[in-house]
């Protein structure tokens, strides 16, 4: 590890050292493996269209943490944020967004860890990590919507979000955004009064007044306001179909990639049942909607849950904070303008099927008999079993017929790509990232595994992997290619095995693994198979 020596520069002549032991500047420079952060008074400073901004700079990377895109009242469009005189310190994160749990440790946050931070309705704010300040320096940018579907989450709640690792790694501008979240990103007072229009998608407007905000001031911050990729996982790759979906998100980015993400909505009818039940539950007529906005959030979320919970039971499904289908602010085709954008879509081995995986009571798949492979499959798949893994070892001839037990069903993922395809869009690309952790006699990768790949952090999360070289090299191979489609469009280049566009007549997948390569309509008959 590197030994972290933190320095503040109050002037040129200066310098204070913090850390485990202290050090002059130029013992600092004669030592390879130092890594510093400065803050200084005159370095790490650049320009927004509200005022100065002072970051830090880590080991050359320059950070700037908190920084306010917008301000909005409850319920209402966010708008451009207060102006100020003097120089701001975004020297730490912002507010989160309030969210309605924080994940009890377990063995899923061995693989997923987890990090959670002050809480408040005044959340429009944004993280930055860059390797330039030169307006003219023109580098992508790649701006972060984090998962947690739109209940939720943050743009720092995984460990493996930090973007310094991945600006420095690609030489790219990373973003990472905060935005409204549960009953105050989605309830739809639209009823109410006109200043609520558009009330249940106030957390995809802040997502929208976020690339606003990029588009605006991101060349102070080295990056390229023309060649912009938002890009996010699970609920953040929803997020990302949804900027597909909207009018609003227009000439705003460039690139699109959506990690193990669907299209996931409520309806106009159903979104005002909601909204209905929970006036009903607060005691709230509809002539005394103000009253909404100052109901404090504990009890406000608590009455929105109760009305999601009791709606979906009329209607005989389960009910979660989603986008609202206006067709106005969010439609459900995606925006003609869309189809010149090109646009990755991919998932991941096992998903959500590997959260089983780590339980100390279970034996690991690896050393199941023939005979207990068999009976997990028919456990699972009933009479289809046979096929199943006969279907599975054609795709994955890799792999072993226990894996098939844990592959997911990833068609509810892909219907982005064949919806695009239908509408005539002609710049698609799929991946599945198919690796396997040794941890723990060998896990199949889960929901949100590809994340510190993807930002090169597995160092961050080290464990998750057992500090395998496999995952090291694995790591370059993709972030290279997000780097790649984040500064051309394509993801193919250095480190990223050729890749094939996805259309009608050429399914092409590109599986990511120990050895990573395209495969043609690889897994359609083991998807048809396994799919719901």
């Amino acid at each position: 590890m590197k030994k972290k020596i933190i320095s503040i520069l109050l002037s040129s002549a200066m310098i204070f050292s913090m850390g485990i032991s202290t050090v002059s500047a130029a013992a600092a420079d004669d030592t390879a493996a130092t890594e510093s952060i400065v803050v200084s008074k005159t370095e790490g400073i650049t320009d927004t269209a509200y005022g100065k901004v002072r970051g830090f700079i880590d080991d050359g990377t320059y950070t700037f943490r908190g920084i306010p895109y917008a301000k909005a009242d409850r319920f209402e469009m966010p708008e451009a944020p207060d102006t100020w005189d003097d120089v701001r310190n975004c020297l730490v994160y912002g507010s989160t967004a309030p969210i309605t749990k924080m994940t009890d440790p377990d063995g899923g946050d061995f693989l997923i860890p987890h990090r959670y931070w002050a809480q408040s309705e005044n959340c429009q704010n944004l993280n930055v990590w860059t390797q330039d300040l030169d307006a003219n320096a023109k580098k992508p940018v790649m701006v972060w919507f984090h998962g947690g579907g739109y209940t939720n989450g943050s743009s720092i709640e995984g460990i493996a979000y930090d973007g310094k690792n991945l600006s420095e790694y690609g030489d790219v501008v990373v973003v990472t955004v905060n935005h409204r979240l549960n009953v105050l990103g989605y309830l739809d007072v639209s009823e109410y009064g006109e200043d609520y229009q558009y009330s249940g998608n106030c957390g995809t407007a802040d997502m929208i007044a976020s690339l606003k905000w990029v588009k605006e001031n991101i060349a102070n911050f080295g990056g390229d306001p023309d060649n912009v990729t938002i890009f996010g996982q699970s609920g953040g790759g929803g997020k990302v179909i949804s900027m597909l979906a909207s009018p609003e998100a227009e000439g705003l980015f460039n690139q699109a990639i959506v990690q193990s993400g669907s299209e996931r909505y409520i309806e106009k009818d159903t979104a005002k049942k909601i909204t209905a039940k929970t006036l009903e539950i607060l005691g709230i007529s509809d002539n005394q909607i103000e009253q909404l906005k100052e109901v404090p959030y504990d009890t406000l979320d608590a009455a929105a849950t109760e009305a999601l919970k009791q709606v979906g039971e009329e209607l005989g499904t389960s009910l979660s904070w989603r986008p609202v289908l206006d067709e106005d602010y969010i439609q459900s085709n995606f925006q003609e303008w869309t189809n010149d954008v090109p646009v990755m879509v991919g998932s991941v081995f096992g998903e959500m099927n590997c959260w089983t995986a780590l339980d100390p009571n279970e034996t690991n798949k690896n050393s199941w008999t023939d005979e207990e492979v068999d009976a997990k499959l028919t456990e699972k798949y009933g009479d289809k079993a046979e096929a199943v893994k006969e279907a599975f070892l054609k795709a994955y001839p890799e792999k072993s017929a226990c894996d098939a037990y844990y592959v997911a069903d990833r068609t509810k993922f892909s219907k982005t790509l064949t919806k695009r395809v239908e509408a005539g869009a002609t710049k698609n690309y799929d991946y599945v990232v198919s690796y396997e952790s040794p941890i723990d006699g060998g896990v199949n990768l889960w929901h949100c595994g590809e994340i510190p790949f993807v930002f090169h952090n597995v160092d961050l999360v080290a464990g998750s992997y057992g500090g395998s070289q496999d995952a090291y090299d694995l790591q370059d191979v993709m972030a290279s290619a997000w780097v790649n489609f984040a500064s051309t469009g394509d993801p193919n280049g250095e480190n990223v095995p050729e890749w094939s566009t996805y259309t009608d007549d050429n399914k092409s997948t590109m599986v990511f693994d120990t050895t990573s390569g395209e495969r043609i309509d690889y897994d359609a008959e083991l998807q048809e198979l396994i799919s719901q």
